[in-house]
């Protein structure tokens, strides 16, 4: 499967094709009931998809073992019991930055997400402006008390998506940058994009973000990422699980998604309100290091 992928790169580049590619990075662990929906829906504008399975045991490695049979796109890149951190993208973009161009992006796909529209588009304008980084709005779909209340009568075999309906769009994460052939991106860098990305495009598109999804599935996920010494710290003290419907959007196809005012003012409010505190720390910890430093 790599072997085909490398042909692949090689060829475009014998017959000068420079057409903008998207790779995707996704690490994944246990997400068997959604992450084929995911590579499939990231398969529609996704060039190629570099997975790190982070030692699955639930049957996502498997499956995707066999898509990647089927499609030379998704390449199983590496695979390890590694407790999770950013850094394990950074890894992976190295492996692979230099075989593209820096025209080329790269999208940090959850394996729990499915954007709602093709991010090409808005990655053209970007690139014509010369950004380097783009956001996209997360629409936060929860399993809620109608859910609950309905769960045993549930279709287990139907999409995640089409049993998860309730929704709120209430925050932003950087999922896309460009590619740069000559600057690779260290493991002691724990940002979720490289540091060498410095301009941001403003207009972002809308991702489904199925992070809630069943009873189980919920307490397992819990659990893995409170036990992480790392990550996930907004996690560790949110004991809630059921959303209340009320106050939350019904999600169709037909009249797309509700993104309200009052949402996107709350958005930003909190976005300064961890800047502030990211500043503080930053300014703690050079504090620190100026007095050691004059110490020793």
């Amino acid at each position: 499967m790599l072997l085909g992928f490398i042909r692949k790169q090689n060829l475009q580049k014998f017959i000068g094709v420079n057409i903008m590619k998207i790779n995707a990075i996704c690490i994944v662990k246990n997400e068997i009931d959604i992450i084929g929906e995911s590579i499939d829906n990231a398969l529609k504008f996704c060039d190629n998809i570099f997975i790190f399975d982070n030692y699955s045991d639930d049957g996502t490695y498997e499956l995707l073992t066999e898509k990647s049979i089927k499609n030379n796109r998704i390449v199983i890149a590496e695979r390890s019991n590694e407790i999770f951190k950013n850094q394990l993208r950074n890894r992976i973009y190295n492996r692979y930055h230099n075989l593209f161009e820096d025209t080329d992006w790269w999208y940090i796909l959850d394996a729990d997400e499915l954007l709602s529209e093709d991010p090409k588009p808005f990655l053209e304008k970007a690139d014509k402006k010369k950004c380097d980084h783009m956001k996209i709005w997360q629409a936060q779909f929860y399993f809620t008390d109608k859910d609950y209340a309905n769960f045993d009568k549930e279709n287990l075999n139907l999409p995640v998506s089409d049993r998860r309906r309730y929704y709120r769009i209430d925050w932003k994460e950087t999922r896309f940058f460009i590619n740069r052939k000559n600057n690779s991106w260290p493991e002691t860098e724990s940002g979720r994009i490289p540091s060498f990305c410095n301009k941001i495009y403003r207009k972002s598109p809308i991702c489904r973000h199925y992070a809630n999804r069943t009873p189980y599935q919920i307490e397992m996920r819990r659990k893995i990422r409170i036990d992480n010494p790392y990550s996930f710290f907004h996690l560790k003290n949110n004991n809630s699980w059921i959303k209340n419907s009320n106050g939350l959007f019904y999600y169709n196809e037909k009249d797309g998604f509700n993104l309200t005012l009052m949402d996107k003012i709350k958005y930003y409010q909190k976005e300064c309100i961890y800047f502030i505190k990211w500043r503080v720390k930053t300014v703690k910890k050079l504090f620190k290091m100026s007095l050691s430093f004059r110490l020793a």
